[in-house]
């Protein structure tokens, strides 16, 4: 078939001029609007362009801003028109984002994208006043993404597309960008640092607690070393405290930043060297410019410093250490009581009692048979009677009667059975008229009356009841006649003595029974007293080895070993009583009664010195409050606290970006309480001194007789314008030993008068001894006194003598002596005895009035004291390190600081456990400037190396781009303040523990702040 003739898929002709026609009307439209379209497409890239170009700009704005605002940081708002806008909570935050936005609104006229024709241009609404600065501070938003980015959200940001002039397109935008600075971080680590220097020891972890805890550490090791006899005038002095204070600020800055100022490590380490533990130059100038020069990193030591040294601080003594304190002295107290029956029944009442028995006389009347009685009447009427007289008569013979029925714990001695006729007559007178006549009755009663004499030798409360071997025969321990004449003297007393059976028969009818007691008093053993004495001998000793646990710090708070070692004997009674199932015969039961009374003596002497004890630490806790110290239960927090301090390890500080180093510079890097000026630390930028450091301490009791020590001694002395014979002795004893160094006539002069003193209080304590001596031996009152006297001279010096009088020494070389005179009985027990009641009473005379001294001796004495020391020593010292450091310098400042201080717990003679005393310390610190750095040579991020530094500047930036600076805040310097309380408790005797340089307060030449006085904002 042709093509011409073949149809099949043909397409009307028609048909194809419709199609040609729609497809030439369509292309004439495409090319008439190919131009416009063109132009949109240039605009939305351009537009693209623009934004990614913004972007970039914003984040290299952010990281410079960023820097800008970390180097002079706002940290506290101006109260100025602009500074006003910044918000109080968060500063420089707010001080960040405007800084950001102006430094990305001076810098998006750089955005210059361009596509063919069109081009773009970015930008914010411009500032003009602090209304807008408002809205633009609104407009940026500033999170930390992580650590060390930020992540920056900036509203409002407008992109206009342009050809020739023209606007042909536009956004307003969000723009977000990350960014890895470490501003944000460094400030909040600053923060963090502050923060913690102000945080309270009792509120957590910071410099509070961590200066606590040095001051502890240094207080102790310098307290123990006093007590000791060490060189120590002030246990804690401000020198102290600032090396406490800079070693607890380091610690604080490694916690937070992970290193350490490394120029401030230098100067602690050049401090410490100097100051030490146990510095022998007690109150010599160690400060001023010299000072400065050498803590801070340059000059030589000052000449008025000595190397200090440390050899005592591993005792390792702290208030957590445990104390044992045992029964000691007052077992001898107890026995001296027990032996004189000072405050109960002596020894000999003790024995009579377990030698007594009780016995009673008990009656049984029982009448068996009673005529009627007749009552006669005289024959006829009106018989008046007149009056009755009636005669009674006994007649008594032996017979059958009942007894009265022992009772349970008692048994029979006697018993008497007696029949009792009672016969009665009555003569009774009549009248009548003139007339009388009398009439007369007889009648007769009889009776059965049992009487019985019973005995207990029951124990009594003091020691248990139990069986007594051979009790009424000789027998038993010492071979005693034991109660062998209790019933011989219990019928001789109460039927005897009373006329006999017969007569109490008829007694007991008379009166319808007779019931009478009385004790009678066993015959004792001979030796039954020295024997007792020496089982008691063995029960003070091991009485006296009871000890208990205590915290050291706890004495001088809350801690009461009396009240402890008193519950420890109470539950242990039994076993020392130690009361056997059966006693050995009456003797045996008369040793454990004196045990038993003696137990229950010390008993009772415990309790009291509890009391004592509590008097003490509440009159101790009130002068804490008075300080302003934390007292009670707050201060054992304190205490507890400081031992959960931890040192911190160096570390690096983690951010996002890896791990960073953050580098500590502090002017100064060593914060020192003296004087430093802008020469040395060029932030200070004014004239005038600066004190970086500001520091105040107030000792609680300097010397027992000021005014303090006289507020605590006045609950238990009568006169607190004398002092104790102690502290005279000592002040006269290291007085002695100045002397021996070096010639100093006024010294000479006060320590004669103060010898004089004591001299006077030792005879009267000798006297006291004498009467005690002649009391207690046979000897007579001349006999004893060359007795005391002989036994003195042992000691060669007034002052040795006092002292060992004070501390109990002295009685021994008197009781030999006097056991050496044949008119005495040649015995331990006896010799025992006598020591114990010398003892006893030459520490007891020590309290009254008449022994202790005046105060003004001992005060003028111990002044002149610290002024000779105080200036031979400083003379020495400006001589140069060898010279003060000679024998004389050590041994002056061994005599100064061997005067005794502190609080003795209790203040009752021979009741001595410690000697207290606390310091209140009140810190304020400000760094003239602080800064912080990241990074190393290399920046890590973009704008490199990022610094943040308060100095207190003031901080004003350009915001509305007038060409004037506005001032928004000030870069506030890092300031903190603290207080702490710190407690100290050593031993009984030595010098106790406190500051002996006379003063109480020491404050630091910038006390009470720190720093330049505030700036007004």
């Amino acid at each position: 078939m042709r093509l011409a003739e073949d149809r099949r898929g043909r397409v009307p002709f028609a048909l194809i001029g419709v199609l040609l026609l729609v497809s030439s009307a369509t292309l004439a439209v495409t090319m008439t609007n190919r131009d416009r379209g063109h132009s949109d497409i240039d605009a939305a890239a351009a537009l693209d362009r623009g934004d990614a170009a913004t972007q970039t700009v914003i984040r290299d704005s952010v990281a410079d801003a960023s820097r800008r605002a970390a180097a002079n940081p706002v940290v506290t708002p101006a109260n100025t028109t602009y500074g006003r806008v910044l918000n109080d909570s968060t500063p420089f935050r707010d001080y960040l984002r405007i800084r950001i936005y102006r430094t990305v609104n001076s810098r998006l006229d750089t955005v210059d994208e361009r596509v063919r024709s069109v081009d773009v241009r970015a930008s914010l609404p411009p500032v003009t006043d602090a209304s807008t600065l408002r809205e633009a501070k609104r407009r940026v938003s500033v999170e930390r993404d992580g650590e060390g980015r930020l992540d920056v959200v900036i509203d409002g940001v407008t992109l206009v597309a342009e050809r020739d002039g023209q606007e042909i397109s536009s956004r307003v935008r969000s723009i977000r960008v990350t960014v890895p600075t470490p501003a944000l971080l460094l400030h909040d680590r600053v923060e963090r640092y502050q923060t913690q220097l102000n945080r309270g020891a009792l509120d957590g972890t910071g410099f509070g607690r961590r200066v606590t805890a040095r001051l502890y550490a240094m207080t102790w090791a310098r307290g123990y070393a006093q007590y000791g006899g060490g060189p120590i005038g002030n246990v804690l002095a401000n020198r102290h405290v600032e090396l406490a204070a800079n070693g607890a600020a380091l610690q604080t800055q490694r916690d937070v930043f992970g290193r350490t100022d490394p120029m401030g490590r230098v100067g602690l380490a050049r401090g410490t060297a100097r100051v030490g533990i146990t510095d022998a130059l007690v109150g010599t100038d160690t400060g001023g410019k010299e000072w400065v020069n050498y803590v801070l990193g340059e000059g030589d030591p000052p000449n008025s410093s000595i190397a200090g040294q440390v050899d005592n601080a591993s005792n390792r003594l702290s208030p957590s250490t445990a104390m044992t304190v045992g029964v000691n002295r007052t077992a001898d107290v107890a026995m001296y009581d027990l032996l004189t029956g000072t405050s109960g029944p002596d020894i000999g009442t003790v024995l009579d009692e377990s030698y007594t028995a009780e016995t009673r006389l008990t009656t049984m009347v029982d009448t068996t048979y009673a005529d009627v009685r007749p009552r006669t009447e005289p024959r006829g009427e009106g018989w008046q009677l007149n009056g009755t007289s009636t005669e009674t008569t006994y007649d008594v013979e032996t017979g059958r009667a009942d007894a009265p029925n022992v009772a349970d714990g008692w048994h029979e001695l006697m018993t008497y059975r007696k029949v009792v006729a009672e016969r009665h007559v009555a003569h009774r007178e009549w009248t009548r008229d003139n007339e009388t006549r009398t009439t007369v009755d007889r009648w007769t009663t009889r009776h059965r009356v049992g009487l019985r004499v019973v005995g207990t030798h029951a124990a009594g409360g003091r020691v248990p009841d139990r069986p007594i071997a051979a009790v009424h025969e000789r027998g038993g321990a010492l071979n005693g006649p034991n109660l062998g004449s209790v019933a011989r003297q219990g019928v001789e007393r109460l039927v005897t003595d009373s006329g006999g059976a017969n007569d109490l028969a008829i007694a007991a009818v008379e009166n319808e029974g007779v019931e009478t007691g009385t004790a009678v008093v066993g015959d004792k053993p001979p030796g039954l007293g020295d024997w007792v004495y020496d089982d008691l001998r063995s029960l003070r000793d091991r009485i006296s080895n009871v000890t208990v646990t205590v915290e050291r710090g706890a004495l001088g708070t809350r801690a009461n070993p009396s009240g402890d070692l008193a519950a420890e004997l109470r539950s242990r009674r039994s076993d020392l009583v130690d009361a056997p199932n059966r006693y050995d015969g009456v003797a045996d039961r008369a040793r454990v009664a004196a045990r038993a009374a003696y137990v229950d003596r010390t008993i009772e002497l415990l309790d009291r010195q509890a009391d004592a004890i509590d008097e003490t630490q509440g009159e101790f806790n009130d002068v804490l409050d008075k300080l302003g110290s934390v007292t009670g239960d707050r201060l054992d927090d304190l205490i507890a606290a400081r031992e959960s301090v931890t040192r911190p390890g160096r570390h690096l500080v983690s951010s996002d970006g890896g791990a960073m180093t953050v580098r500590v510079d502090g002017a100064p890097s060593y914060l020192t309480v003296e004087s430093i000026d802008d020469e040395r630390i060029p932030a200070i930028r004014q004239d005038g001194s600066y004190h970086a450091l500001a520091v105040r301490n107030k000792n609680a009791v300097t010397l027992p007789y000021d005014e303090i020590g006289d507020r605590i001694a006045e609950q238990f002395v009568d006169d607190t314008t004398r002092v104790s014979l102690r502290t005279a002795a000592r002040t006269l004893h290291e007085t002695n030993r100045a002397l021996a160094a070096v010639d100093d006539e006024e010294l000479r002069a006060q320590r004669d008068d103060l010898r004089d003193a004591v001299e006077t209080a030792l005879g009267n304590v000798t006297d006291e001894t004498v009467a005690e001596l002649t009391a207690a031996t046979s000897l007579d009152e001349e006999a004893s006194r060359e007795v005391v006297t002989g036994g003195y001279d042992e000691w060669n010096s007034t002052a040795t003598l006092a002292l060992a009088v004070t501390n109990g020494s002295a009685a021994r070389p008197v009781a030999d002596a006097a056991a050496d005179r044949t008119a005495t009985p040649d015995s331990a027990a006896w010799a025992d005895r006598i020591r114990t009641r010398l003892d006893v009473t030459m520490t007891d005379a020590t309290a009254e009035t008449a022994v202790r001294p005046p105060e003004g001796p001992v005060r003028d004495t111990a002044d002149a004291l610290r002024e000779t020391v105080r200036t031979r020593i400083s003379d020495a010292a400006s001589r140069g390190l060898e010279s003060a450091s000679d024998r004389v310098a050590d041994r002056l400042s061994r005599a100064r600081g061997a005067v005794p201080s502190g609080v003795p717990v209790t203040p009752i003679p021979g009741f001595w456990y410690a000697t207290a005393n606390a310091w209140q310390v009140d810190i304020s610190g400000r760094y003239a400037r602080f800064t912080v750095r990241t990074g190393r040579d290399a920046p890590t991020a973009p704008g490199g190396t990022v610094a943040y530094s308060r100095d207190g500047s003031k901080v004003s930036v350009d915001v509305d781009n007038d060409g004037r600076r506005e001032r928004l805040g000030q870069s506030t310097r890092v300031n903190f303040s603290a207080a702490t309380t710190v407690l100290v408790v050593v031993p009984p005797g030595g010098s106790g523990v406190g500051d002996v340089d006379g003063g109480r307060v020491e404050e630091s030449p910038g006390w009470p702040n720190a720093g330049h006085n505030a700036t007004a904002m």
